[in-house]
């Protein structure tokens, strides 16, 4: 692992914890700081929206308005930035219009507010200012796009990828980390059979979700906006997933007294877990000492799916400065901007002509970097946290009472359905 400042990797972090949905709730307050002085007299004002997160993340976003300033004498920003829950606190901003003119959205529920009506469609400015969409991943853009609308443009992703400790493996006689699921079954029985943990792993839709896909199946119709759990092309990944939990395989953190599967690994009682790039200041922390290695996610069933954790820029419908935001917009998200996002090595940034520059300097991310290919983006419609709750809450019953996965998918559709009329 090449040493870098730990804190420079906190954004990654904060984002990730956020798309698994553990939002952390404290008084609603904003804070805004100019991100540079100025000689001339500005002619417009804008004002930019991101959420706590790390000092250093701060830092990059008050450079990059610095720039755009520079690049735009006729255009001010002010950079807010909101603590709390981010999206309560955003949601009546955007409603009584006084919301920042271009902010943050998590794609985990970007939907729910691209279909409020609050949010600005880009595909005219995308078009009148020629912007490059291709150069994005287009799984990272597709997380942003409603009914064949773009309403937000990437600035940054997250994936999993599997971290092993070679100390652990070594004792079980394995001498590199499994490439595929099937090796890891293997694995897993030798480094059980030695009282290891094989791999501390959440029992959460936000991590195990590739395993349905590499099986063949899908737990939301993006086209139709539903809910799929009882289709049977299901059965197999979760019934693969449950198995190796029955196993003693998997384990849950839970079950190990810990919040995530990053603080089993680092305390030694767990040969692997498999997080996303969040886990690398955490380990920095709390294992500096700790040899370990990050190597892609494994493949299941000749398949390499991934999640995608990602952030965009998008615009308030209600601004009165439309042209101009967008200019903002599409500058923070463009080569200019993202170039300095990685160069910071704050977060892997979503154009992949910036990809090149950001593994020279950061080359021990690749996985994660190899993971953006086949990732699913984490969210699921309008459905948001009450299909993630119905799909969690039946798996961790399920595996507890050594239920069907037929069963368990039946469960989640019921519970779904007395919730909202999916």
């Amino acid at each position: 692992m090449k040493k870098k400042n730990a804190n420079k990797w906190f954004g990654i972090a904060a984002s990730g914890a956020l798309l698994a949905g553990l939002v952390q709730v404290a008084p609603s307050f904003a804070a805004t700081h100019k991100a540079a002085p100025r000689k001339a007299a500005p002619v417009i004002h804008l004002t930019l929206g991101q959420w706590s997160s790390s000092p250093a993340e701060h830092q990059l976003v008050l450079n990059q308005a610095a720039l755009f300033m520079k690049e735009n004498p006729g255009i001010d920003v002010s950079v807010r930035v909101v603590t709390g829950n981010y999206l309560q606190v955003m949601q009546p901003m955007l409603a009584s219009h006084t919301a920042p003119d271009v902010f943050y959205v998590d794609s985990s529920y970007a939907p729910q507010l691209e279909a409020s009506g609050v949010i600005m469609p880009l595909n005219h400015f995308i078009a009148q200012d020629h912007v490059a969409v291709k150069d994005f991943y287009p799984n990272l853009v597709k997380a942003f796009t409603y009914r064949g609308t773009i309403y937000g443009l990437p600035k940054d992703f997250n994936t999993l990828a599997l971290e092993s400790n070679p100390a652990l493996l070594a004792k079980a006689g394995i001498k590199t980390p499994p490439a595929t699921w099937a090796q890891f079954a293997v694995d897993a029985a030798k480094l059980k059979a030695k009282g290891i943990v094989p791999i501390s792993f959440p029992i959460d839709v936000a991590r195990y979700y590739p395993f349905i896909r590499d099986m063949g199946g899908s737990y939301y119709n993006t086209s139709r906006g539903l809910a799929t759990f009882p289709n049977k092309n299901n059965f197999a990944g979760l019934n693969w997933f449950m198995q190796m939990n029955e196993k003693g395989y998997f384990v849950n953190p839970t079950l190990q007294g810990a919040s995530w599967g990053g603080q089993v690994f680092a305390e030694g009682r767990a040969a692997m877990t498999a997080e996303g790039a969040w886990i690398v200041p955490s380990q920095q922390s709390t294992a500096p000492k700790m040899k370990y290695n990050i190597t892609n996610f494994p493949t299941l069933n000749g398949h390499d799916s991934n999640m995608v954790y990602t952030v965009a820029y998008e615009m308030a419908k209600a601004t009165k400065y439309p042209a101009a935001a967008a200019k903002l917009l599409f500058f923070m998200t463009g080569p200019q901007a993202l170039a300095m996002t990685a160069k910071s090595g704050i977060a892997m940034p979503a154009r992949k002509s910036q990809e090149p520059l950001f593994l020279k300097d950061w080359p021990s991310y690749k996985a994660f970097v190899n993971g953006v290919k086949d990732a699913y983006p984490y969210q699921f419609g309008l459905l948001g946290q009450n299909f993630v709750n119905a799909i969690n809450n039946a798996t961790q019953a399920g595996i507890l009472k050594h239920q069907s996965a037929q069963t368990v998918l039946g469960n989640a559709a019921s519970t779904l359905s007395s919730q909202s009329n999916y």
